[in-house]
């Protein structure tokens, strides 16, 4: 997980095990609520229309900031960003995007759910598809989110702002391919 030291001026309220001060995950909803009011604009900065509404969900809190901004940037609205399984249903529920930016592995480590579980019953509840952006696509994982979740796709990490940039603008083209076909129910 990526983390500030503990002199640093970043608000934190947990602490690793190495001394590392952690992103809270109320700190990643506050700074997502600015964020949020754009997204549920019709149009974005430019006065063009949002290429999606998305919702982010990361627990290393500077790759969770460099991909809000990316994303923004390029036209996407983005409706939050959360650190947790239960953050990630709650906020999906709340604010229905079109596609949520899923990582796989999500803090605390040994948590009893993670990102697979989190898209699943998103997925199940709301209909809103899943795109998975992780470090960790072994075979047996990308077996187990495919069953689970039905991701539109994966994106390995690292993963630059073009490369984040495409893939969700493909998996939000999908999304909505998917939603206007006959039997959807969109």
């Amino acid at each position: 997980m990526i983390a500030w030291r503990q002199d640093s001026a970043c608000p934190a309220e947990s602490t690793s095990q190495e001394g590392m001060v952690l992103a809270p995950p109320r700190l990643l909803l506050r700074r997502a609520a600015a964020a949020r009011q754009d997204a549920d604009r019709s149009t974005g900065s430019a006065g063009a229309p949002l290429r999606g509404r998305v919702l982010i969900v990361e627990d290393e809190y500077f790759v969770a900031l460099a991909s809000e901004d990316a994303l923004l940037e390029a036209g996407f609205g983005v409706v939050g960003v959360a650190a947790t399984a239960e953050d990630a249903v709650a906020l999906a529920g709340a604010e229905r995007p079109d596609l949520v930016l899923m990582d796989i592995r999500l803090a605390p480590p040994g948590a009893a759910r993670d990102g697979i579980d989190a898209a699943a019953e998103i997925l199940a509840r709301y209909g809103i598809p899943s795109l998975f952006a992780t470090a960790h696509a072994d075979p047996g994982t990308r077996l187990r989110g495919e069953r689970a979740a039905q991701p539109l796709g994966w994106l390995s990490k690292p993963y630059s702002p073009e490369e984040l940039v495409a893939a969700v603008g493909a998996a939000v083209a999908e999304a909505r391919r998917r939603h206007a076909l006959p039997g959807s129910g969109g």
